[in-house]
């Protein structure tokens, strides 16, 4: 029998679980796109700007669960690294070149936006409106004097806006059921892995972790996954992948991380920067559809997989949705890596520039 202390301790995240899961079987019983994802996350939502606790707590969940399903996620997209993907990388550098123009011209517009009407501060409008790396805007902006819960609630925001509507997006005019489990074939082997699977995957997949976070590589959990799944199944050790059905626990787990993001944040606050928030996707999301439309003409490949790849979202998040609507998940994770490295490499040094500029220092 577990300990008082012990059982106090694992109650509230089980409970915020609970609810979580419970929002995820609504939203996929109504038919909802990635349902376990947005289900858990705007029931988690609702439920901490309401100010309810769980066992006298507020919801809470580890975040360390997300470096467990993360590499899983991970392993699931490096399936698709074949070798005629691998011959098709080097022509979608052009792609690659106009993500790195976008970037800087959706990071000037947001900046400009939040800085002009939301008359946030230079630090704070600057790394607020950073277009990636989540954890390091909010660490470089509140090194720099920001306002850390601005940001924080700005990259909250982001992230939680853009998984919920381009999903709903799809579903509305498209047609297209995004990360619905009624398709249980979705990814993954018809058949049960082979303990040798198992082994060979598990092995990829916490030595890719251990890898990239040692070479300090962006979005380490799932990178580091991806390459060294990808160099398994290319060797021919494995040609298994994660079951189907951790798609839905995947989904449940990052949509929990999300939920949870909200807690502490009070509603004054939140609906406050909701409306630059959501001018904020408007002008993100305009730029990311003619992005996406010039290159479907330029390079011939679906619209949905070049805005899914321009979308400034998360990396798990929008290969989630990429891999449920059988985009071609390489090319939208290649992106988003790449859009992840060069916010934190470039756009650090942007600032200095900016901040000489505005001071009229040489």
């Amino acid at each position: 029998m577990l300990p008082v202390s012990s059982l106090a301790a694992v109650r509230t995240p089980l409970a915020t679980l609970a609810v979580a899961a419970s929002g995820g079987a609504v939203a996929a019983w109504i038919g909802a796109p990635l349902p376990w994802l947005i289900g858990a996350q705007v029931s988690l939502c609702l439920l901490a700007l309401s100010g309810r606790q769980l066992f006298g707590a507020p919801p809470s969940w580890p975040r360390s669960s997300r470096q467990i399903f993360l590499p899983i996620l991970g392993l699931m997209i490096s399936n698709a690294f074949t070798s005629e993907i691998l011959r098709q990388i080097p022509d979608w550098w052009s792609s690659l070149l106009l993500l790195s123009v976008f970037l800087v011209l959706v990071h000037a517009a947001v900046f400009l936006l939040f800085l002009k009407f939301g008359r946030y501060d230079l630090p704070t409008a600057f790394f607020a409106s950073f277009p990636g790396g989540f954890v390091e805007a909010t660490l470089l902006g509140t090194e720099r004097g920001g306002n850390q819960r601005l940001i924080l609630i700005q990259h909250f925001l982001r992230i939680s806006l853009i998984v919920l509507i381009i999903p709903l997006v799809f579903w509305w005019f498209g047609g297209q059921v995004v990360g619905s489990m009624v398709q249980s074939d979705l990814v993954g082997p018809r058949t049960p892995l082979s303990v040798s699977d198992v082994i060979v995957l598990a092995g990829a997949g916490i030595g890719g972790t251990l890898f990239a976070r040692r070479l300090r590589l962006p979005a380490a959990d799932i990178s580091g996954a991806i390459l060294f799944g990808a160099i398994v199944h290319l060797v021919g050790w494995t040609d298994g992948t994660p079951p189907a059905v951790l798609i839905a626990v995947t989904q449940l787990v990052v949509g929990t991380s999300l939920g949870v993001g909200f807690v502490g944040i009070a509603a004054r606050d939140l609906v406050q920067a909701l409306g630059l928030a959501l001018a904020a996707f408007a002008l993100m999301m305009t730029m990311a559809v003619l992005a996406a439309f010039g290159l479907h003409g330029l390079l011939g490949m679906r619209f949905e997989a070049l805005l899914l790849a321009f979308a400034p979202g998360g990396l798990a998040e929008m290969s989630l949705i990429a891999l449920s609507l059988h985009l071609s998940v390489p090319f939208v994770t290649l992106h988003h890596l790449y859009r992840i490295f060069f916010a934190v490499a470039v756009l650090p040094q942007a600032y200095r520039f900016v901040e000489r500029t505005r001071s009229g220092a040489p």
